[in-house]
């Protein structure tokens, strides 16, 4: 099409003339064409004498050179389409009509010329060109009424062939709109020439273009139109043929379809109310297009929140499916893989509406084998089908059966769309959620922090930006990066206020930052945040109110607050409230430790009762953390032996899971205080071990630069030490000197998390026994250098590590004075 529109240069090589000139039968001596046309209208005026009027208006020699003209303009134009030049050709017929006279012999003569240059452009495939002179053949013909008919259907043929292959060429080019005009044009074009299953035909086409375009209101008119020409004539569906029933059920598939896209869904419903009976009837309830109909159904009854009726309906195809699957010879209820597809998404959802969230994994989990099966090129398919599996296992909280599938949909998703897709950042958000809730760290938030740098990037993405800031300030405090935690809080709040959040969901990003505030000892920031949210009126003896009185109370106790920490735990502890519930037994267990920490074992131990009370049974990490506690008092009462009976219980009601990663913290905790317990029975060695244990069992769970890994090992360093003290100068050398450059790892790590603020105590700690080691080791200079650093960190009063410093001050100053006394 696009080279019958070029201009033929002069003199250039004719490309494929030489047939359409034979078949044509041109005639190529200009002087033999005169002498012939001038030969036949002389013969026929002399034929009419006076029974006409000359046309010319002139004399015979003027009419002579007239027609002489004209035939040399016609044999100028066949020249030209000799040359092959076809739309130079229609160019010059269309030019000499418009000046040429106007009688029926000349109209003639331009027609059949045109109609060569046409012939002659399609055989030599410019669709355009030979299309354009169809067209104006037609023209020309549709101004003479008495037009010869056979010319004028070769003219019509030719015309439709070229619309149809020009509309062909637009749509291969996606262009829809040059395609519609195409198709129209033949569907009149076939109208007028009577061929009325042929016209319709074109008019549904359309109409599928219309669609194509996403203009679906545009093709339920074209379609309607299409409808009422079948339905013409007609009074009994009973009565239309067989052909015209066909396209009438095309029409009214396609017109459901429409009107579904254009959200007319009772209308829609309707049509298909109208057609299965029509596809029932014609082809059976077995068929391939029935199923199809039937799923389409199904899904329009599931978006119209009508969901039993959707689960019968495509209910009723998947027992078709199931029945024509075992029987080998029939294959005409499966359907074309997308349309099953469609049939077990809506299955699932409905089973997710109607509360079977077993039945929607198990559908899904169909899903993914067909598709693995049937479809095995569609990654697309591949990832979105992981990807809401993972999700549904997730929401069973079955995830560490969710994390290889949203793994493996977030990998797909990447190397099908790149790493900005939306549904990138949908798997993104899902494996870091799957993650954090199964305690992998690392991977959570790496995905976490990579989200997050996407979500920066890309408008318009598909999670919720407040739930992910929120959700990444959870995992960075509880993984001790307090200064992000804290940062990713105050993201989530301002887009929660730019959002207009609710107001729950604002204050338990505010509770989230107060903790955070706490933790990094802005204890001040803290305190007014906690205390806004207790002034908030539509939280009062709501679950977050008790939640933010029972942080308040922490962070109390840690400003040595605890009598005013006490009155805040009691007034929980005392509400009826069951909103209170939620941390009722932390309550208790909290004004427990108060009273170990007064020395008063005896109530302690009550509230630690009262803990257990009120607290689910089925809570174990709680009733470990207040066994834990128990065992505690037990061993600052010097009740050895109670203590190690309430961990022995604790280690058995967790049992030996390996892969639970709450279970093995907690067992490295049990192991901590059993360190404890028998470093205090003077059974330094088992002490020694217990401890390695628990170092070991940090380091596989939080990794070996987690501030809890760092601080257990530098408590197992202390612990060679004091082996070392009892052992000769020369054999306490070696494991003096491993423990201190262990330490001194210890320290560097502590200060690499960049926080010295959040770690200063356990900074303090470790330069306190560095120096230790320091005087034990003779080197007064290095030993007052870590003493003056020490001094430089702002330690609590009350702390038990100043006493340790002193005793540091002390050591220093008396191996200060020996080193004098030997000079």
């Amino acid at each position: 099409g696009a080279a019958g529109g070029a201009i033929a240069v002069a003199g250039a090589t004719p490309s494929g003339g030489g047939t359409a000139a034979a078949n044509t039968k041109v005639i190529t001596n200009p002087a033999a064409l005169l002498h012939t046309f001038g030969t036949r209208v002389q013969k026929g005026l002399e034929q009419l004498e006076d029974k006409l009027e000359d046309i010319f208006d002139s004399d015979s020699d003027s009419d002579n050179r007239s027609m002489a003209t004209e035939a040399e303009g016609f044999a100028n134009a066949m020249s030209h389409l000799q040359r092959d030049n076809h739309r130079t050709a229609l160019n010059y017929l269309i030019s000499l009509n418009d000046e040429g006279g106007k009688n029926a012999d000349f109209k003639t003569q331009i027609v059949v010329h045109v109609m060569k240059v046409a012939d002659g452009a399609m055989d030599s495939e410019k669709v355009t060109v030979a299309t354009d002179a169809y067209d104006y053949a037609l023209s020309v013909q549709s101004q003479d009424k008495d037009a010869d008919s056979d010319r004028l259907r070769l003219a019509k043929r030719g015309a439709i062939k070229g619309h149809k292959l020009l509309a062909i060429e637009c749509e291969e080019m996606r262009d829809y709109s040059g395609a519609i005009e195409h198709r129209v044009t033949v569907y009149k074009l076939l109208d007028e020439m009577g061929k009325f299953m042929a016209a319709v035909t074109q008019l549904m086409r359309a109409a599928y273009l219309h669609g194509e375009r996403d203009d679906y209101a545009k093709a339920i008119v074209v379609l309607n139109d299409a409808v009422r020409r079948l339905g013409k004539g007609i009074r009994n569906i009973e009565m239309m043929p067989a052909d015209r029933l066909q396209l009438l059920i095309q029409c009214l598939e396609m017109r459901a379809i429409c009107q579904a896209k254009c959200a007319k869904l009772s209308e829609a419903l309707g049509q298909y109310d109208e057609l299965l009976p029509l596809l029932a009837k014609t082809q059976g309830t077995g068929c391939a297009r029935y199923n199809a109909a039937l799923i389409h159904k199904a899904a329009l009854l599931f978006t119209m929140k009508n969901h039993k009726v959707a689960m019968i309906t495509v209910g009723k195809y998947l027992k078709a499916r199931e029945i024509a699957e075992s029987d080998i010879e029939s294959e005409e209820a499966i359907v074309e893989p997308k349309d099953h597809l469609l049939a077990l998404d809506t299955t699932a959802a409905c089973y997710l509406k109607l509360g079977n969230v077993d039945k929607a994994i198990d559908t899904f989990e169909k899903k993914l084998e067909f598709v693995k099966k049937e479809m095995p090129d569609s990654k697309e398919l591949r990832g979105d089908t992981m990807h809401k599996l993972g999700c549904l296992l997730a929401y069973r909280q079955q995830h560490n059966d969710a994390l290889p599938y949203l793994n493996e949909a977030l990998n797909t998703r990447k190397n099908v769309y790149g790493s900005t897709d939306k549904s990138v950042i949908e798997s993104s958000f899902a494996v870091a959620a799957a993650s954090q809730t199964v305690g992998d760290t690392g991977r959570a938030l790496k995905e976490y922090d990579e989200l997050i740098a996407k979500m920066n990037n890309v408008n318009d993405h598909p999670v919720n930006t407040v739930t992910v800031h929120n959700s990444a300030g959870k995992l960075l405090f509880e993984d001790g990066k307090i200064d992000r935690a804290i940062q990713s809080f105050r993201q989530a709040l301002k887009f929660s206020e730019a959002a207009e959040a609710s107001t729950q969901l604002m204050a338990d990003i505010k509770l989230n930052l107060a903790n955070g505030l706490s933790a990094k000892g802005e204890a001040q920031k803290a305190l007014k945040l906690y205390d806004d949210l207790l002034k908030t009126k539509i939280l009062k003896r709501t679950t977050t109110f008790f939640l933010t009185l029972y942080n308040k109370s922490l962070l109390l106790i840690n400003l040595g607050e605890g009598d005013r920490a006490r009155e805040v735990l009691t007034k929980v502890t005392e509400t009826r409230s069951s909103n209170a519930d939620v941390v009722r037994g932390n309550c208790f267990m909290m004004l427990g430790n108060l009273s170990v920490s007064d020395g008063d074992i005896v109530d302690g131990l009550a509230q630690y009762d009262e803990a257990m009370d009120n607290i689910d049974g089925d809570d174990l990490d709680s009733r470990t953390v207040i066994r834990r506690q128990i065992a505690i008092a037990h061993l600052q009462s010097g009740k050895y032996d109670l203590a190690m009976t309430v961990l022995e219980e604790a280690l058995e009601d967790l049992g030996e899971d390996d892969s639970n990663k709450s279970s093995s913290l907690h067992r490295a905790e049990i192991w901590t205080i059993e360190a404890r317990l028998y470093k205090a029975k003077d059974d330094l060695q088992t002490s020694k071990n217990f401890a390695k244990l628990a170092v070991d069992a940090y380091k596989e769970e939080l990794g070996p630069t987690h501030p809890i890994t760092l601080r257990n090992n530098a408590n197992l360093q202390l612990l060679l030490l004091a082996e070392a003290e009892e052992l000769p100068k020369a054999e306490a050398k070696s494991i003096i000197d491993a423990a201190k450059y262990d330490m001194e790892d210890t320290l560097d790590a502590f200060v690499s998390l960049d926080d010295l603020w959040q770690y200063r105590l356990d900074v303090a700690s470790l330069k306190t026994n560095l120096g230790l080691i320091a005087v034990w080791q003779g080197k007064p200079k290095k030993a007052r250098k870590l003493v003056r650093q020490i001094g430089e960190i702002e330690i609590p009063e009350d702390h038990p590590i100043l006493h340790q410093v002193e005793i540091l001050e002390r050591r220093v100053a008396e191996l200060e004075g020996k080193k004098s006394k030997r000079k």
